[in-house]
């Protein structure tokens, strides 16, 4: 296809984008939340840590100077004598025993061959272990009482590698997900795990973030909190935060209730249709489970290895798609994540199938209620089990053993295949499978009930089983035990 065909069909598929879903985001002003009203977020933050970032970017090195406070809370009944941050920058070093790529990635990510990243702490008195280094230990003067405080004062600098991935620069941005020190969550241990090139091996508390950032000139800088101020950032009860910086970022905005969007983009040659997207999606989530409560959410179309990424109040939109179709449902599927591990969080090493799941059903259930976009909910789910068949039919033919159990994490399974069977098309098929009987409204329903009681906090499987139990009046919690356990056969 020439240039000048590819140009005609990028303006037919606009204005028939446009036509369907333009009439559908006119009145957009007027869809306001419905539920659970958290706009006191400040209020309800005041439990939660601080993390503060002092950030100076160099272009020419590529690398991030970090100072780094963070307020940590000792929600445990233990007394502690260190703290524990992850260092995840250290899974793009040489050699890394779990690395961020995998093996049969490594040719399309690092464009121009492979291209190291780590961190150096330059704080004394800090301990650097686990696998790969990727752990950090900061060993008290004092004994943290239960329920107590410390404020912990790191320093260290990032060499960001030259790769399209979470953590990584191109030609055309640098992406600082999963950047700063993190500190590890404790739950009666430091649930450490290591990182995975298969799926978002991550599990974090909220946090409170106060970030200055600083960027050669000329630099637009996308992230995860409103602006404050000259180069100054802040988030309230953000489980992450996330930075994209570019010279070739154009913006545009909407705002959707008390909610800015801001879509950065690179190519996009409809990107006001992308930004209608991602407003009706942050409206439609918001009016069927909870409150989005941010200031501004932040849509970034930037090199990325895989689809999408999701941040607290940013996403990662990946510029190697190129189909309009799958762009718009890249942007729902990220945006739903804003819920699901946003808002209720879950730990994705070793339950990614419930972020995964309801991310995959939300995404198919916006499209089964506007339906200007051409999919609905049966189509998604049947796909999803073509995509099942396609996948155990290869493995059957090659001889290869595979698992439909879905509690692995993302170490334990033996590919990326596997771990996106399990965790998307899996995780989707089994909302689904509920909603032929109690209907996706009922079961919008019940999810409005998890997110109110599970607002930033986590949920587990129970906690997510006996809620929809409770609400739709079926042995959801035999049925939730039995599917993830590998047996489809069963259903309620």
């Amino acid at each position: 296809m020439s240039k000048l065909q590819r140009k005609i069909w990028a303006l037919v598929i606009a204005c028939v984008l446009t036509i369907t879903i333009v009439f559908s985001v006119i009145g957009l002003g007027k869809l306001t939340p419905t539920r659970v009203n958290l706009t006191a977020l400040q209020a309800a933050a005041q439990d939660a840590g601080t993390i503060k970032l002092d950030c100076n970017y160099s272009e020419n090195n590529h690398t991030l100077a970090v100072k780094q406070t963070t307020t940590y809370h000792n929600h445990s009944d233990q007394y502690l004598t260190a703290v524990k941050f992850y260092l995840f920058a250290n899974a793009y070093q040489k050699d890394a025993r779990y690395p961020a790529v995998a093996k049969n990635e490594i040719a399309r990510a690092y464009p121009n061959g492979f291209d190291a990243g780590y961190v150096k702490v330059t704080t004394p008195h800090t301990i650097l272990g686990e696998t790969d280094n990727t752990v950090l230990t900061v060993p008290l003067k004092q004994t943290l009482s239960p329920h107590q405080t410390v404020t912990i004062d790191l320093e260290y600098t990032i060499k960001i590698p030259h790769v399209k991935h979470r953590l990584g620069y191109t030609t055309n941005a640098v992406n600082l997900g999963n950047f700063y020190a993190i500190p590890v969550v404790y739950d009666n241990d430091w649930d450490i795990y290591p990182y995975s090139s298969n799926g978002d091996p991550f599990y974090n508390e909220p946090y409170n973030f106060e970030v200055t950032f600083n960027a050669p000139a000329g630099y637009i800088v996308a992230t995860s909190g409103e602006a404050i101020g000259n180069n100054q950032y802040r988030g309230y009860l953000l489980r992450d935060f996330a930075v994209v910086l570019s010279r070739d970022f154009k913006v545009i905005s909407r705002a959707v209730g008390d909610t800015m969007v801001n879509y950065y983009y690179l190519n996009d040659t409809i990107p006001e249709i992308s930004l209608y997207t991602a407003c009706n999606a942050l409206a439609y989530f918001s009016n069927q489970f909870i409150d989005y409560p941010y200031a501004t959410l932040s849509v970034v179309q930037t090199d990325f290895l895989h689809g999408g990424m999701e941040y607290g109040a940013l996403v990662y939109i990946a510029l190697d798609v190129t189909d309009q179709k799958q762009y718009q449902t890249v942007i729902v599927h990220e945006i739903a994540h804003q819920w699901w591990y946003g808002l209720v969080g879950n730990n994705q090493n070793t339950t990614a199938w419930i972020d995964e799941g309801l991310a995959e059903y939300s995404t198919a259930v916006f499209f089964e209620d506007h339906p200007q976009y051409g999919k609905n909910l049966t189509g998604t789910a049947e796909e999803n089990i073509k995509a099942i068949e396609m996948f155990e039919s290869i493995m059957d033919e090659y001889q290869v053993p595979y698992t439909r159990q879905m509690l692995l994490g993302p170490v334990g399974y033996k590919s990326a295949s596997e771990y996106t069977i399990n965790t998307y098309a899996r995780g989707m098929l089994l909302f689904y499978n509920i909603t032929t009987m109690v209907g996706h409204v009922n079961l919008n329903h019940a999810l409005s009930k998890f997110a109110t009681d599970h607002c930033f906090q986590f949920g587990t499987t129970y906690d997510l089983a006996s809620t929809l139990e409770a609400e739709l009046g079926h042995d959801l919690v035999k049925y939730l035990n039995n599917y993830l356990a590998g047996n489809e056969t069963v259903m309620l």
